[in-house]
């Protein structure tokens, strides 16, 4: 367990990180191993936001060049066409650098991509995109790429639950990979800066106040326990994905420049036949934007993601009924062989892009950005934006030569370690259930791994309910067994256990659940172009 807030008062870092999410995780495991002294802090737990509620999928960058009529948009926007080589590139090195560092992670698939006359993306389109792709990245793991044009069913036998499968002109194959609970790759990246010497505090409020000859003063306070601390830090980076905005409203000269664009991402989960094991679908949908048919465990799959402009407070953010009845329109559009219904959804889930506000863009700006505030009157401090999963390994190695350019480590920096000390749950996922000792990973979420509720012993850090909704009696056990740890009371135990089931039914709601009230603050807007 953390020592008391009250015994940080008055203490002097080097760099304090805004955001637990995985690019903050990321960027303080980086300083920490560089030799910087650190403090992790986030409002909430590991992973509370756009982490945990992305696609999940490690791809290959070809995404970036799918948009309504590729051609004409890069030859008339050649700056774009070079931020789309520039992500491509990104995504291929992440691809090839996240499976080779953390394989138990990354789970390969076979995506489908199937071409009609009318398709926005077109035959020559992919073999052109896959061509560019194998020149941007690494050869390793394979890109696997090929175009069937005919006997469609014969080598994907869920090809007869495609649309108009007599004008469908051919289906692009190529290996994808699905990231297997975000979340740990979070929670591990945060322990690892643990180890190598940063503190961290979860649920507990940052408020930057001002700037003073130590640096910047850092008020915290964690509301549940009643305790509060000043610190200094010498830089600060803001990390705090859609929240970034809230956080550079500081006690500064000057109006902090607005950074972040909202966009919300939803997702419906089903169960899917046996033929659809090991497979994966991609098209564009009917409003121009990506679309997926995506893999999760044993025959769940998921539909996703929707596009839509989101203004407000993005804390437990769920799919509306619009969301769930567009993502299952989209589904039988694809796939009307399924014949989905709102009774097949098993679950749902949605997030908030952090994206990069831009008065031309819309609907943002996907390119990740390292912002200096010094022109805002707020020297010291970095805020990062649009920086997607994938790429965190590079986004928390981008910060720290961010933080090296203005200051030097103050300890020496730690050799990187072949192997993490920490059982850091490799041998379960959402694939892979947690089965034997699941009541010492339970124990380990609250002792060990900075655990204060139940969904951040579900969720967060065995993915158990990521799997589907657990009934009472299974939240009844988990709570139980970790009650002493976390010192609940009885009384204690069976709220957290009704707050669980509450937060299950709403934020992870089927398409029976009731809407929560922060489900119904997006509204549709243009689609990127």
């Amino acid at each position: 367990m953390p020592p008391k807030l009250t015994e940080m008062q008055g203490r002097d870092y080097d760099v304090v990180v805004i955001g637990a999410g995985i690019n903050g995780a990321s960027a303080a495991r980086e300083l920490a191993s560089a030799g910087y002294s650190v403090l992790l802090v986030d409002k909430s737990d590991f992973a509370a936001g756009a982490s945990s509620r992305s696609s999940r999928i490690l791809h290959c960058g070809l995404r970036y060049f799918e948009t309504p009529n590729p051609v004409r948009t890069f030859a008339l926007n050649p700056l774009r066409f070079a931020g789309a080589l520039a992500m491509a590139r990104a995504g291929m090195e992440a691809r090839a650098e996240l499976v080779e560092r953390a394989p138990e992670r990354c789970k390969p698939f076979t995506m489908c991509f199937p071409v009609y006359p009318e398709s926005p993306v077109r035959d020559w389109h992919l073999d052109l995109g896959f061509r560019i792709l194998r020149r941007l990245g690494p050869p390793e793991p394979p890109l696997a790429y090929r175009r069937l044009t005919k006997d469609f069913e014969t080598h994907l036998p869920f090809a007869s639950h495609l649309r108009d499968r007599q004008r469908l002109q051919s289906i692009a194959t190529y290996r994808e990979y699905i990231m297997d609970w975000p979340d740990r790759l979070c929670v591990d990246a945060a322990l690892e800066a643990e180890d190598n010497g940063a503190d961290i505090r979860l649920f507990c409020e940052a408020n930057i106040v001002r700037r003073d000859d130590n640096g910047w003063l850092v008020e915290l306070a964690d509301h549940d326990r009643g305790e509060t601390a000043d610190i200094h830090a010498a830089l600060v980076l803001n990390m705090a994905g859609t929240w970034i905005d809230e956080v550079n409203a500081v006690a500064a000269t000057g109006e902090a420049p607005r950074l972040i664009r909202g966009t919300k991402g939803a997702h419906i989960a089903v169960r899917l036949p046996e033929s659809y094991r090991g497979y994966g679908i991609a098209t564009i949908n009917r409003s121009g934007m990506p679309f997926y048919c995506l893999p999760s465990h044993d025959d769940c799959f998921y539909f996703g993601p929707t596009e839509t402009i989101f203004d407000g407070d993005a804390t437990d953010v769920a799919a509306t009924d619009e969301d769930i009845d567009f993502l299952l329109g989209e589904a039988n559009h694809m796939l009307p062989g399924l014949g989905l219904t709102r009774r097949h959804v098993e679950f749902t889930w949605a997030g908030v892009r952090p994206l990069t506000f831009d008065a031309q863009q819309p609907m943002g700006r996907r390119t990740r950005e390292v912002h200096d505030l010094a022109s805002a009157g707020r020297p010291g401090i970095f805020a990062m934006t649009a920086g997607p999963v994938m790429t965190h390994l590079s986004a928390g190695r981008e910060m720290r030569r961010a933080v090296e350019k203005h200051l030097k480590p103050t300890r020496p920096a730690v050799p990187r370690r072949v192997s993490t000390p920490h059982c850091r749950g490799t041998e379960f996922g959402v694939s892979k259930p947690l089965a034997e000792g699941r009541q010492a990973a339970f124990r380990r979420a609250v002792s060990a791994e900075h655990a204060r509720d139940l969904k951040g012993i579900l969720y967060t850090r065995t993915g158990l309910a990521w799997r589907r909704h657990l009934d009472r009696r299974e939240v009844e056990e988990v709570a139980t067994s970790v009650a002493d740890l976390a010192g609940w009371s009885p009384e204690r135990t069976t709220g957290e256990v009704d707050r669980f089931i509450r937060y299950q039914k709403t934020v992870f709601r089927t398409a029976s659940d009731p809407v929560p009230l922060t489900a119904t603050t997006s509204t549709m807007g243009d689609v990127q172009a």
